[in-house]
């Protein structure tokens, strides 16, 4: 049996992602070794002698332990498989051999392109009852989320915001700072806040109860945010932000929403609540389309593919 080396990112996305190509390794009957980036030990890996190394890093916080570590195998036959965000997070000097794999979400080629995938079946949850109306899930301390939350704040008072307690706080202290709620706002704005959560199944129960499910872009990616794809592996109807990825891969207005503006997501928010029947139809088309083209399991079947230049599946 063919051994894979995992090394588990160190943010909660990368984490998710990181143990669902690990869950897909073991399906395509590979023995998997799983390790956090602070638990690298050449001397132990050596032993185990893998096959593969699979990483998965979406904030290179430890770059240095990765690209360390990486160098022990530039001159041996281990694949070396880097998905990544960007193409910048380890230097090419690392990974340049003949048996190193990079697939990012820019990528030009279609053969080196990364395209976000995620486990249904984690995120599976069956559907009791609506307990929140508005929800954002993630960090909120970004201007442009900041301005967005505020709006929702004035327009409909206490919505539903799952985060750190830090990143949480630091959005309360940015929105005082910069006078974008008055006092009585303020006090809406902190009665928002519901703790955070981390758990896929939790997550999925958030979602899936929640009458609309917000995203927002951050000013660091405009590719399709994981929490898009959380929001519809569990059944959830999402709204997101207009662009060019995300309506290459979900069908606009059939599987989720999208808005343009605080102005139009108001509105799209006023409308769908009033018409729920219509979201529900929307989020169980969404659903449809990520287990059917967004799975761990068939990502991976074609990485591999192209790593090793034909159909492992079946071996």
């Amino acid at each position: 049996m063919e051994k894979t080396l995992i090394i588990l990112s160190d943010n909660n996305k990368g984490k998710f992602i990181s143990k669902g190509f690990s869950d897909a390794f073991k399906e395509l009957s590979y023995f998997v070794y799983e390790k956090k980036v602070y638990d690298i030990n050449i001397e132990e890996i050596n032993k185990i002698v893998p096959e593969i190394i699979f990483i998965f890093w979406t904030d290179m916080t430890q770059k240095e332990i990765i690209i360390d570590f990486l160098k022990n195998y530039q001159n041996k036959n281990t694949v070396i498989i880097n998905c990544a965000e960007l193409k910048n997070e380890i230097p090419a000097s690392v990974l340049k051999k003949k048996n190193s794999h990079l697939f990012t979400t820019d990528a030009k080629k279609k053969q080196s392109k990364y395209i976000q995938c995620i486990n249904p079946r984690a995120y599976k949850t069956k559907f009791q009852n609506y307990k929140y109306t508005i929800t954002f899930s993630g960090n909120p301390s970004y201007p442009n989320r900041e301005k967005i939350l505020s709006d929702l704040i004035k327009t409909y008072g206490i919505i539903n915001i799952f985060s750190r307690s830090y990143d949480f706080y630091k959005s309360v202290d940015e929105i005082y700072k910069n006078k974008l709620l008055d006092d009585n706002y303020m006090e809406l704005y902190r009665k928002s806040y519901k703790g955070y959560v981390e758990n896929p199944k939790e997550l999925s129960q958030i979602y899936s109860s929640s009458k609309i499910n917000i995203d927002m872009e951050n000013e660091n990616t405009k590719e399709i945010n994981y929490r898009c794809l959380e929001i519809m592996a569990s059944g959830g109807f999402l709204i997101a932000p207009y662009n060019d990825k995300i309506i290459k891969y979900f069908e606009n207005g059939i599987e989720f929403e999208t808005y343009n503006s605080t102005v139009d997501l108001i509105d799209k928010i006023d409308f769908y609540l009033k018409n729920l029947n219509i979201a529900q139809l929307i989020q169980e088309k969404g659903r449809k389309n990520i287990v059917n083209n967004f799975s761990f399991y068939d990502r991976l079947k074609v990485m591999l593919k192209v790593v090793y230049g034909k159909d492992i599946s079946n071996r």
